[in-house]
């Protein structure tokens, strides 16, 4: 099901753009869970049609019409070598203004800066970058330094591990995190579910052998970890802690490791299991190893990385978890983002589904 009516919006581009109406009716417009909620690769534009769907027509005319702009101006390319997220920024900040004035409806989490007029997206990348390097500059003047208290993370997402006795509620510290295993719930039903068949009871009453339904565990999930160094092993056990939780007592779960080379799977029933988890790799990484070392009766398959490799060229239905700022476009199957804290901005979400 489509959230997004490209063809219309396409037509009300072109209202908006009459001189570029031919290339509007043949650019690419891709739906891709994983953006936030509109991207471009300089060439092609994607949007996040579960997001989208909760906005007005007019509104998700913007967001097309914003990915537009920056593929006109060569955003995509200007911004080569320069910090991703303040680039991004002071593109917006260009092109938003450029939208507004042009009369088109803003979503009103959308940033609108005055400064932006008449100025490059140059000229407002050295703006931003001064305006942080000044922010950096008072803190340091202001604040004593000091060793930090340690602080409750907001919205901690606590999950319990299956129905073991082992280990009680557990919580993951990282709210980024938290929010992508929550987001994985919606996508694992598959796992979350028994199927059912008829099994006699144990019992006779009033003469007859009553027969009842009886669950027959069929969920089975394959999990494999990037364990190519860039990610903390406390994150992955984290990761799998908060799979577990999302899983009937009696799913099978398996848990492997790669980096340039598949390490294996290990079935995982409990805490202890998760804590002994020989977490092996360090080298480079390969998805396309990855996406082959998953076995065939996996009803689900989920892939934790950074993302920092080249997809492989074979379609593969796992959901991608990906840790960290990388947007990646895997030939099939979802992705997730879990946004570090330290990335995240206030206009921002935790995670995305794709």
């Amino acid at each position: 099901m489509s959230y997004v009516d490209t063809d219309t919006l396409r037509v009300a581009l072109s209202d908006h753009f009459p001189l570029w109406t031919v290339w509007i009716s043949r650019v690419e417009m891709a739906d891709i869970l994983g953006v936030f909620p509109v991207d471009n690769d300089g060439q092609r534009v994607y949007y996040n049609g579960m997001l989208m769907r909760y906005l007005t027509q007019e509104q998700q005319c913007f967001y097309l019409a914003q990915q537009l702009l920056h593929i006109r101006l060569s955003h995509f390319m200007r911004g080569r070598g320069k910090n991703r997220r303040i680039w991004k920024r002071a593109s917006d900040a260009v092109v938003n203004l450029m939208l507004k004035e042009d009369g088109f409806q803003l979503p009103d989490d959308v940033p609108i800066y005055d400064e932006a007029a008449d100025r490059s997206a140059e000229e407002m990348y050295a703006y931003f970058l001064e305006k942080l390097n000044d922010r950096e500059e008072e803190k340091e003047e202001e604040e004593p330094e000091k060793t930090p208290e340690a602080k409750p993370v907001p919205g901690k997402l606590k999950q319990q591990a299956g129905k073991s006795t082992e280990g009680g509620r557990r919580e993951i510290e990282d709210p980024g995190l938290a929010a992508a295993v929550a987001g994985l719930a919606d996508l694992l039903e598959p796992s979350m579910q028994l199927d059912f068949d008829w099994f006699p009871g144990d019992t006779i009453r009033d003469g007859l052998i009553p027969y009842r339904f009886k669950p027959y565990p069929v969920a089975y999930a394959e999990v494999l970890l990037d364990t190519s160094a860039s990610v903390d092993t406390d994150l992955l056990r984290a990761f799998v802690r908060g799979v577990k939780a999302l899983l009937r007592e009696d799913a099978v779960l398996r848990v492997g490791c790669f980096d340039t080379r598949f390490y294996g799977f290990r079935e995982i029933h409990g805490d202890h299991d998760i804590d002994n988890l020989e977490l092996r790799g360090a080298g480079g990484t390969n998805f396309t190893v990855a996406v082959n070392s998953f076995t065939g009766d996996a009803e689900n398959r989920i892939i934790f990385t950074d993302g920092y490799a080249e997809m492989p060229e074979q379609r593969c239905d796992a959901v991608w978890v990906v840790y960290g700022n990388n947007r990646i476009y895997p030939k099939g199957g979802k992705v997730i983002y879990a946004k570090p804290p330290e990335e995240k901005e206030k206009h921002e979400i935790d995670f995305l589904i794709t």
